[in-house]
């Protein structure tokens, strides 16, 4: 591939977790340096993550770098600035019986809405959390390098607009109740996070998007993730790359594959396709 395509590429698009970040869900400098190296160069990098905004700047805050967000699977558009430039809440009347069934089912919850983050039981949340971070090879560099939800204490009804809605649960019962539902997307991340938003919301909409603005081509595009949430995105571009690590379902689903995240797949992929080197250049 190396030469044949290289001129071609003009952005590209990365989900974070399980595939740009590291094992321990953190960006390092090998990274950092190399999104550097190809912004020089006229390459465009986006952020297409199921995170919201206030969890992704943390990532690059040390790095003194930007770039537009594809935050909460295509809900919220951010430019490289990190103003809001594009929106797509759920319908208000779905997405207010959603979460009155939540609260009746008593199961755990997160909504990101537009005057703050709601949770239906903050505690288990909180714990969910702490257990998760303990179980990563570095708890404490992610705790430093990661920024957290702030959760709201008001009652989602004074909270305006949702965007998207996270269950935590990994019963496939809940999953298909939750994908039976009409006006949403779902897709299920990690084993058991119901992701919910508007049907019309995905990231490869919001990326779709973002390149009619730029007048980009679809192979003009390189674009890489590892859940379902990525799935319509890497199927669109033709240059999608699911991450090895992805589950066995997944990897079937998608043309091309990239390494695992652990292996820098997603920098590895891009030094075949640019021709330009992930480390220092030979003078």
């Amino acid at each position: 591939m190396k030469g044949g395509i290289m001129a071609m590429i003009k952005l590209i698009a990365t989900d974070l977790d399980g595939t740009l970040c590291n094992a321990n869900h953190c960006l390092d400098q090998t990274i950092a340096e190399y999104i550097k190296k190809l912004s020089a160069r006229r390459i465009e990098w986006v952020l297409a993550s199921g995170r919201a905004m206030e969890i992704v700047e943390p990532l690059f805050a040390k790095y003194a770098f930007r770039c537009p967000v594809i935050a909460l699977n295509g809900a919220l558009v951010y430019d490289r600035e990190g103003k809001l430039t594009q929106r797509w809440p759920m319908k208000t009347r779905q997405a207010q019986a959603m979460l009155h069934e939540i609260q009746k089912q008593g199961v755990l919850a997160v909504a990101s809405m537009e005057n703050g983050v709601w949770c239906s039981d903050p505690q288990a949340y909180r714990q969910r959390m702490e257990t998760l971070v303990r179980r990563l090879p570095d708890p404490a560099l992610f705790a430093q390098e990661h920024g957290f939800l702030s959760l709201a204490a008001k009652p989602w009804e004074q909270l305006g607009a949702c965007y998207k809605i996270e269950i935590y649960d990994s019963r496939p019962a809940l999953a298909d109740w939750a994908r039976a539902a009409a006006d949403f997307k779902v897709s299920v991340v990690h084993g058991d996070v119901i992701e919910m938003t508007d049907s019309v919301v995905s990231k490869a909409a919001a990326l779709r998007q973002l390149c009619e603005s730029r007048r980009l081509a679809n192979e003009e595009v390189l674009c890489f993730g590892d859940s379902e949430n990525d799935l319509e995105m890497l199927q669109e571009f033709r240059y999608g790359h699911i991450m090895r690590n992805a589950e066995e379902a997944l990897l079937a689903q998608v043309n091309h594959i990239a390494p695992a995240n652990t292996a820098y797949g997603v920098l590895r992929v891009i030094e075949n396709y640019t021709g330009i080197p992930i480390g220092k250049e030979q003078a």
